[in-house]
């Protein structure tokens, strides 16, 4: 018997997580700890509850952490077609998102840029695509508004420096992109001008068209005082998704989430550049060469019924809804590796001869070559899976 199968039967079939939580500034003093059953409020704000085998905060399992769980037998953990696809790692992230105030403006790499990068760019050669469902209504700026939407947007706030910089792009052939480069690499004054202008327009404007998107801007001016972001962000779809909406979104990509729980999946990445709304490093010129000005994205819906798989957009996650009934139904991607976590009461999983039961926040993993498995309960299961099918 190898090492891995020695670890691997060591433990129950269902194996329980011990996820991770990540304290940053943007995060809450009680959302992750009233989801997780922990007491509240915690003295660090808590961000976002991470459930995979990512190096930077792997979650424990047993005696382990998943990623050396994986790294002992890939096969075993992840099936012969995903540990072949992906080298043996883990393809995919779930977490949970809890922002009280915005996110930084930022945009993930391919895995082409990724690789063309410089060195020291990213921590990873993985792409980072990303979806979220909304667990509460959920406060998002993501994707650039096409040029004609941007010029009326423009228009009705009546912003001087702004309308120069979108005059001087109209017949360029990316018109979008580059006046995003234009407002990105202006000097410090005109920058200041811009900010300046863009905060008392939107302070004017606060009934009709476009105002919720004002109202936005003008609270995250608040939190980031005098911050050129906050005239990208007149250039960025604004969206409130409410509970059980779906957004995917794809590398390259320029996003900022502003307020909210939901629950993200993305692949096995912690690759990001950052482009304002944020006191970490910022790196234009990276953002500049990887943002995609044109990708549009819809919001989808679960269609009615117990389980609603959303589309497989990449071969390295895809996310699944189970909604609560008290009679077993069989989960889908039973030859995938499996995350499953539960939401707003208890599940009862069960696979094989073993069960396990997850209280509200707590998630388990099932490995490819554990089959298939059931749940029934309460609760609301968010099943985790690769993308990707070992048949």
């Amino acid at each position: 018997m190898i090492e891995g199968e020695t670890v691997r039967r060591q433990l129950p079939v269902l194996g329980k997580l011990r996820p991770q939580v990540k304290a940053y500034a943007w995060g809450s003093h009680t959302v992750l700890a009233e989801l997780t059953g922990r007491p509240a409020p915690t003295a660090e704000p808590e961000a976002e509850l991470w459930m995979g085998a990512h190096e930077a905060a792997p979650s424990g399992i047993g005696e382990v952490t998943l990623d050396q769980l994986v790294a002992r037998d890939p096969v075993q953990a992840l099936g012969p077609r995903v540990a072949r696809h992906f080298d043996g790692r883990f393809p995919f992230l779930l977490k949970i998102l809890a922002p009280q105030t915005a996110l930084s403006i930022q945009a993930h790499p391919d895995a082409e840029q990724a690789l063309a990068a410089a060195p020291g760019t990213y921590v990873d050669r993985w792409p980072k695509p990303e979806a979220l469902l909304a667990v509460t209504s959920f406060e998002i700026f993501a994707g650039l508004r096409p040029y004609d939407d941007i010029r009326r947007v423009v228009k009705h706030l009546e912003v001087p420096s702004l309308a120069q910089l979108l005059d001087a792009v109209e017949l360029r052939e990316d018109p979008v992109a580059t006046l995003l480069t234009d407002i990105l690499r202006a000097d410090g004054e005109r920058q200041r001008t811009l900010v300046d202008e863009v905060v008392a327009a939107c302070s004017a404007r606060l009934s009709g068209a476009d105002a919720e998107s004002f109202d936005a801007v003008l609270r995250i001016a608040r939190q980031f005082p005098g911050d050129i972001g906050l005239v990208v962000l007149l250039l960025m779809v604004h969206r409130v998704l409410e509970p059980g909406d779906y957004i995917f979104v794809p590398p390259g990509v320029l996003h900022a989430y502003v307020h909210g729980t939901c629950v993200e999946l993305l692949a096995n990445s912690d690759n990001i550049v950052r482009a304002g709304l944020t006191p970490k490093p910022l790196n234009i010129d990276e953002l500049l060469r990887i943002v995609d000005s044109d990708r549009a994205m819809v919001p989808e819906r679960p269609t009615p019924g117990r389980i609603h798989s959303f589309p497989a957009e990449v071969p390295h996650f895809q996310l699944h809804v189970v909604e609560p009934a008290p009679d077993p139904v069989t989960l889908p991607a039973a030859d995938r590796p499996r995350i499953a976590l539960a939401l707003h009461g208890s599940v009862t999983l069960t696979c094989g001869a073993e069960a396990l039961e997850l209280m509200p926040g707590e998630s388990c993993f099932l490995g490819a070559s554990d089959g298939a498995a059931t749940v029934r309960g309460t609760g609301t299961l968010y099943l985790a899976t690769s993308g990707l099918a070992n048949s």
